[in-house]
């Protein structure tokens, strides 16, 4: 429970993260029928993860105490995590970023193809198989995982990871609906907009030649030049 309460920041504030990353993917089936099926795909292969990471630190833990070597642990995984933030605070590479894009390419090739078709399968492995996506912010929270030694632990954190991060993905989701409707109003709001702009046009120009007066107000507090409409 102390890992949860420790990462929960990292997990609120990873929607950032994956509203950029992934926002531009989950937006694509935001119209499939099926799309609530991409997110138990990605809780259930973010919980399985976590669980694998936990049970993995255990056994290197027990494999290095048994050499007297326990704090290996701790220095290996920590220092992968150091170098995970590093990275994202200074926008570098992260160490095998490249090579490990290139070996995941073709699964990346198959993600596409799942997002393109509108089936319950589908839409389910979509989001089972984004947890293979090379991304620092799952290496940080799958190395805490391990870093747990505990798979119930990892479990844990791996499905409040993919549980809080998932806000910005159902945003990305919706956002093709909330650009329809943005779309369906762009004239008359555009329109209306630009009939103000004309407006305040003509009357500046018939303030200059003293038709009407010029219409200006001034802000509380500030002795400066008063706020010009027109």
């Amino acid at each position: 429970m102390s890992l949860l309460v420790a990462m929960l920041p990292f997990y609120l504030f990873g929607n950032l993260h994956c509203l950029g990353m992934c926002g531009p993917l989950v937006m694509a089936i935001g119209a499939h029928r099926f799309r609530t099926l991409y997110f138990i795909g990605r809780l259930l292969s973010f919980s399985l993860a976590g669980m694998i990471a936990g049970a993995i630190g255990a056994v290197l833990n027990i494999f290095f105490k048994a050499y007297h070597l326990a704090a290996t642990t701790s220095f290996l995984f920590g220092a992968i995590i150091i170098v995970a933030g590093l990275c994202t605070l200074f926008g570098w590479n992260y160490p095998g970023h490249n090579w490990l894009g290139k070996r995941l390419a073709p699964l990346n090739r198959t993600l596409s193809l799942l997002m393109l078709r509108d089936r319950p399968l589908t839409t389910f492995l979509f989001g089972f198989f984004t947890v293979m996506l090379p991304c620092g912010q799952t290496l940080v929270v799958f190395s805490a995982c391990a870093l747990s030694a505990s798979a119930l632990t990892g479990l844990l954190n791996g499905f409040v990871f993919a549980l809080l991060t998932s806000p910005s993905l159902f945003f990305a989701m919706r956002a093709h609906q909330l650009f329809k409707t943005a779309k369906d109003y762009y004239n008359l709001l555009m329109g209306m907009a630009a009939l103000l702009i004309g407006a305040l046009s003509l009357c500046r120009g018939m303030a200059e030649i003293e038709l009407i007066p010029h219409l200006s107000f001034g802000i509380p507090f500030v002795h400066a030049h008063p706020f010009v409409i027109y």
